[in-house]
């Protein structure tokens, strides 16, 4: 009779349990809370080159406000001769120049600056395009998961060494906020244009904590005239979440605007 008032036990113990979210709830709400936190320690590997091959790497560790879109990174880059600083706030990217370029920049300016429209309008795969992540910088992919439409578990998965679990999960870039910012909406259609569609599929790890520890990402521009396929490969890393931040730019009379560099769109 024991026994079988444990094994009742156990049974109303389990019924009583709720069931584990599906993997979609479970991505979704992870997003939302990591956006919630506003703010996020990151990590970035970059690769870009043709498809198949290793690609030119780019890395950055730093600070981001995923709402403001806004984050200050130490990234180290063969276009940047070597180490650099890297702001980018209010749709600018701020560039830290180093002392190898810094003979190439007019008036010797410590740092040289590009709206974030404006290198996402060059020619993917070009230098500079090359720089940051998917297409310019390391936050796109980070956003675009508030367009996740799809989800599947993978499995357990640590992140340096914090519990986690991998989702395989669907973007639709066309279902991001993103998309209905007229500020950011022509940089979505010309990503959509590049790579022939609106969904990514990107990979999410999910801490036991219910926030997004990494993503990574591959995106292909197919061949187009005048312009050979082009791979990236974007893995971010985020911990340290809801952190004080604050993030300014550079004193405007210290830098250059070099938008008249970037190669056309």
């Amino acid at each position: 009779m024991a026994v079988l008032l444990a094994l009742a036990a156990l049974l109303a113990g389990a019924c009583g349990r709720a069931a584990p979210p599906d993997p979609l709830t479970a991505v979704r709400g992870a997003v939302a809370q990591t956006f919630a936190d506003r703010t996020a320690q990151i990590a970035f590997t970059s690769r870009t080159g043709p498809p198949g091959t290793p690609g030119t790497e780019v890395t950055g560790t730093g600070v981001t406000d995923l709402v403001a879109r806004s984050a200050d990174v130490a990234v180290q880059a063969p276009l940047l001769g070597g180490g650099t600083r890297v702001l980018l706030v209010g749709g600018t990217l701020d560039v830290a120049v180093p002392p190898a370029l810094a003979a190439l920049v007019p008036g010797g300016r410590p740092w040289v600056s590009v709206p974030l429209d404006r290198l996402t309008a060059a020619t993917l795969g070009g230098a500079l395009p090359q720089f940051g992540g998917t297409p310019a910088d390391p936050l796109s992919g980070v956003g675009a998961l508030q367009g996740i439409t799809e989800a599947r578990l993978v499995g357990p998965e640590p992140v340096d060494g914090t519990p986690a679990t991998r989702y395989a999960t669907t973007v639709d870039l066309l279902a991001t906020p993103a998309a209905s910012d007229p500020a950011q909406r022509p940089a979505i259609d010309r990503l959509v244009a590049q790579i022939g569609s609106s969904r990514l599929p990107v990979d999410v790890w999910v801490g036991d904590d219910g926030r997004v520890r990494r993503v990574a990402q591959t995106v292909t521009a197919p061949d187009r005239p005048g312009r050979p396929a082009t791979a990236t490969a974007v893995t971010v890393t985020l911990s340290g979440h809801g952190l004080p931040v604050t993030i300014a730019p550079p004193p405007a009379d210290q830098v250059t605007d070099v938008s008249a560099l970037l190669p056309a769109g």
